[in-house]
């Protein structure tokens, strides 16, 4: 299981080699979709440093709609072919779906034409990712950020009985935190698990305090697990706290039962 980070720019990418992290996470619509000239100069900046780009997430800016009576399906259309044909450049091999406010279901909008509509919205971006080298893994998401599909349990449900295409799941400790949700659900959807976030208390960096970390990585070990990891939290210094968050999270796999040299 590699430890990575999800960073915000390319500005971010060298406290990171720094702090011995093994990948970042790159958010497409903030930098891999920046205009102007941002994606070629992220581009140029990850091929000179030592840092690879194995994940991607906050795919899609809140205005593009994917569910209700607004979705601009040209307009969806290009906007994932450019993104996941600048993705593969990149060489990134997950792309994480949440996106909440782009898929939340407008007041009166009947949710079974809604959870259609995000089936499909599924299926077709995880179709043409394949042929990228990307899988697509939906990130559920608490409330607070959108009234579709907010836990592991219900995303896995969605996952094995619509047609999603080979779009696949992931797990974020901090969603999960929030919903209350419990950890066994790690092992009841391990098939369809290829990429997990963590974060500490109250969504800060990961460290001792987050007394659940431990038995996060522990469920995913015993589930046989066999993605990456990424922390995904808020800042206040990141160059300062990113070495210590790094260290601690290796530090909690190993705890965790993961060997030495394979965290």
């Amino acid at each position: 299981m590699r430890l990575g980070c999800c960073i915000s720019d390319g500005d971010q990418v060298a406290a990171l080699e720094r702090a011995g992290a093994e990948f970042c996470e790159l958010p497409v619509a903030r930098a891999v979709m920046a205009p102007d000239g941002g994606f070629e100069r992220l581009a140029s900046g990850l091929a000179a440093s030592r840092m690879p780009v194995r994940a991607a997430n906050v795919f899609l800016p809140g205005d593009l709609r994917v569910v209700g009576p607004d979705v601009d399906a040209g307009r969806l259309r290009d906007y994932a072919a450019e993104a996941l044909a600048r993705l593969g450049r990149l060489g990134a091999g997950v792309l994480v779906i949440g996106s909440g406010k782009a898929r939340a279901v407008p007041e009166g909008f009947e949710r079974e034409r809604a959870l259609d509509q995000f089936a499909g919205l599924l299926r077709g971006v995880s179709t043409v990712a394949a042929e990228h080298g990307v899988t697509v893994a939906l990130e559920p998401l608490r409330p607070a950020e959108t009234n579709l599909l907010n836990t592991v349990a219900e995303s896995a449900a969605f996952i094995r009985e619509r047609d999603v295409g080979p779009a696949r799941l992931l797990a974020d400790l901090y969603h999960m935190r929030e919903q209350g949700e419990d950890l066994d659900v790690l092992g009841e959807c391990a098939d369809l698990l290829v990429h997990v976030h963590v974060a500490g208390v109250a969504r800060r960096r990961p460290g001792p305090d987050a007394l659940d970390l431990e038995p996060f990585l522990r469920g995913l070990r015993a589930a046989g697990y066999a993605g990456d990891c990424s922390i995904e939290c808020q800042w206040t210094d990141f160059a300062a706290e990113v070495p210590h968050a790094v260290a601690d999270l290796r530090a909690a796999a190993l705890s965790a039962g993961w060997e030495e040299g394979h965290v």
